[in-house]
Protein backbone atom coordinates (compact mmCIF):
# COMPACT_ATOMS: atom_id res chain seq x y z
CA UNK A 1 0.00 0.00 0.00
CA UNK A 2 2.63 2.21 0.95
CA UNK A 3 4.41 1.69 -2.47
CA UNK A 4 1.44 2.37 -4.52
CA UNK A 5 0.82 5.59 -2.22
CA UNK A 6 4.50 6.48 -2.76
CA UNK A 7 4.34 6.13 -6.89
CA UNK A 8 1.03 8.02 -7.29
CA UNK A 9 2.92 11.01 -5.40
CA UNK A 10 5.43 10.72 -7.69
CA UNK A 11 3.48 11.08 -10.84
CA UNK A 12 1.26 13.57 -9.29
CA UNK A 13 4.89 15.38 -9.20
CA UNK A 14 6.21 14.27 -12.23
CA UNK A 15 3.03 15.46 -14.19
CA UNK A 16 3.20 18.50 -12.16
CA UNK A 17 6.56 19.25 -12.91
CA UNK A 18 6.34 18.54 -16.89
CA UNK A 19 3.01 21.03 -16.78
CA UNK A 20 4.97 23.75 -15.33
CA UNK A 21 8.40 23.28 -17.97
CA UNK A 22 5.56 23.08 -21.16
CA UNK A 23 3.95 26.13 -20.27
CA UNK A 24 7.81 27.90 -19.58
CA UNK A 25 8.68 26.72 -22.90
CA UNK A 26 4.97 28.06 -24.68
CA UNK A 27 5.71 32.19 -22.88
CA UNK A 28 9.45 31.86 -23.18
CA UNK A 29 9.17 33.01 -26.62
CA UNK A 30 7.03 35.72 -25.65
CA UNK A 31 9.31 37.04 -23.18
CA UNK A 32 12.13 36.25 -25.72
CA UNK A 33 10.72 38.96 -28.19
CA UNK A 34 9.87 41.61 -25.50
CA UNK A 35 13.47 41.59 -24.75
CA UNK A 36 14.64 41.75 -27.96
CA UNK A 37 12.18 44.21 -28.47
CA UNK A 38 13.35 46.60 -25.47
CA UNK A 39 16.66 45.88 -26.38
CA UNK A 40 16.00 47.59 -29.52
CA UNK A 41 14.32 50.91 -28.35
CA UNK A 42 17.00 50.98 -25.76
CA UNK A 43 19.91 50.79 -28.76
CA UNK A 44 17.40 53.64 -30.67
CA UNK A 45 17.91 55.69 -27.47
CA UNK A 46 21.40 55.27 -27.37
CA UNK A 47 21.90 56.64 -30.64
CA UNK A 48 20.14 59.98 -30.02
CA UNK A 49 22.87 60.20 -27.00
CA UNK A 50 26.31 59.50 -29.11
CA UNK A 51 24.78 62.05 -31.71
CA UNK A 52 23.89 64.72 -29.00
CA UNK A 53 27.46 63.94 -27.37
CA UNK A 54 29.33 64.61 -30.64
CA UNK A 55 27.09 67.59 -31.22
CA UNK A 56 27.98 69.12 -28.01
CA UNK A 57 31.78 68.27 -28.65
CA UNK A 58 31.05 70.03 -31.82
CA UNK A 59 29.94 73.09 -30.20
CA UNK A 60 32.73 72.77 -27.61
CA UNK A 61 35.25 73.09 -30.40
CA UNK A 62 33.42 76.09 -31.78
CA UNK A 63 31.32 74.20 -34.47
CA UNK A 64 34.19 73.35 -37.07
CA UNK A 65 33.41 71.20 -40.39
CA UNK A 66 35.47 68.08 -39.06
CA UNK A 67 36.64 66.96 -35.50
CA UNK A 68 38.85 63.96 -34.92
CA UNK A 69 37.20 62.51 -32.28
CA UNK A 70 37.88 58.76 -30.60
CA UNK A 71 40.23 58.24 -33.40
CA UNK A 72 37.59 58.91 -36.52
CA UNK A 73 37.20 61.76 -38.64
CA UNK A 74 34.08 63.08 -37.84
CA UNK A 75 31.91 65.15 -41.00
CA UNK A 76 29.39 67.39 -39.11
CA UNK A 77 26.37 69.28 -40.75
CA UNK A 78 25.77 73.11 -40.24
CA UNK A 79 23.52 72.05 -37.11
CA UNK A 80 26.03 70.31 -35.69
CA UNK A 81 24.96 66.13 -36.22
CA UNK A 82 27.14 63.74 -37.63
CA UNK A 83 26.85 62.95 -41.14
CA UNK A 84 27.55 59.58 -42.44
CA UNK A 85 30.97 60.34 -44.75
CA UNK A 86 33.55 58.60 -43.64
CA UNK A 87 37.27 59.36 -43.87
CA UNK A 88 37.55 58.92 -48.41
CA UNK A 89 34.32 61.32 -48.03
CA UNK A 90 31.89 58.79 -49.14
CA UNK A 91 28.10 58.17 -47.58
CA UNK A 92 29.09 54.99 -45.59
CA UNK A 93 25.71 54.11 -43.04
CA UNK A 94 28.45 51.37 -41.74
CA UNK A 95 30.34 54.34 -40.53
CA UNK A 96 27.82 56.08 -39.36
CA UNK A 97 26.82 52.86 -36.77
CA UNK A 98 30.28 52.50 -35.80
CA UNK A 99 30.54 56.26 -34.97
CA UNK A 100 27.50 55.99 -33.03
CA UNK A 101 27.04 52.86 -31.87
CA UNK A 102 30.59 51.38 -31.92
CA UNK A 103 28.93 47.38 -30.80
CA UNK A 104 26.75 47.33 -33.55
CA UNK A 105 25.16 44.33 -31.93
CA UNK A 106 21.06 44.20 -30.87
CA UNK A 107 20.26 41.46 -28.33
CA UNK A 108 23.74 39.49 -29.90
CA UNK A 109 22.88 40.29 -33.39
CA UNK A 110 24.84 42.08 -35.74
CA UNK A 111 23.00 44.04 -38.52
CA UNK A 112 22.07 41.38 -41.17
CA UNK A 113 21.08 43.79 -43.80
CA UNK A 114 22.35 47.70 -44.45
CA UNK A 115 20.97 49.84 -46.55
CA UNK A 116 21.71 53.03 -47.82
CA UNK A 117 18.60 55.68 -48.95
CA UNK A 118 20.91 58.65 -48.39
CA UNK A 119 19.15 61.79 -51.30
CA UNK A 120 21.57 64.66 -52.05
CA UNK A 121 21.93 66.23 -48.85
CA UNK A 122 19.61 64.54 -46.80
CA UNK A 123 20.45 61.44 -45.34
CA UNK A 124 18.59 58.01 -44.51
CA UNK A 125 20.56 54.89 -43.43
CA UNK A 126 18.80 51.47 -42.55
CA UNK A 127 19.99 48.77 -40.67
CA UNK A 128 18.13 45.20 -40.77
CA UNK A 129 19.12 42.41 -38.12
CA UNK A 130 17.41 39.20 -37.11
CA UNK A 131 13.71 38.38 -36.17
CA UNK A 132 12.19 41.56 -38.32
CA UNK A 133 13.90 44.39 -36.37
CA UNK A 134 15.42 47.77 -38.12
CA UNK A 135 16.89 50.68 -37.05
CA UNK A 136 17.12 53.59 -39.00
CA UNK A 137 19.03 56.80 -38.83
CA UNK A 138 18.58 59.70 -41.09
CA UNK A 139 19.29 63.25 -40.81
CA UNK A 140 16.99 65.14 -43.05
CA UNK A 141 16.76 68.85 -43.51
CA UNK A 142 19.42 69.34 -40.92
CA UNK A 143 17.30 67.11 -38.39
CA UNK A 144 18.80 63.76 -36.78
CA UNK A 145 16.10 60.95 -36.31
CA UNK A 146 16.69 57.39 -35.05
CA UNK A 147 13.73 55.11 -35.63
CA UNK A 148 13.00 51.60 -34.93
CA UNK A 149 10.81 49.03 -36.73
CA UNK A 150 9.60 45.90 -34.79
CA UNK A 151 7.98 42.92 -36.33
CA UNK A 152 4.71 44.38 -35.98
CA UNK A 153 5.02 47.28 -37.44
CA UNK A 154 7.10 50.45 -38.08
CA UNK A 155 7.65 52.91 -35.27
CA UNK A 156 9.55 56.78 -35.66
Amino acid sequence: MATNLERSRWTIWLLVILVLVLAFMLIWKDIEQEASDTALALVSKRLVDRASYFKQQWLLAKQPETLTIEGKQIVYSHTGWVKPINETQQVDCEFWLEVLYQEKRVFESLPEKITDNSEGSDFRCEYFYSRGHALSMELKQDKFSVGVSFSSGYVF
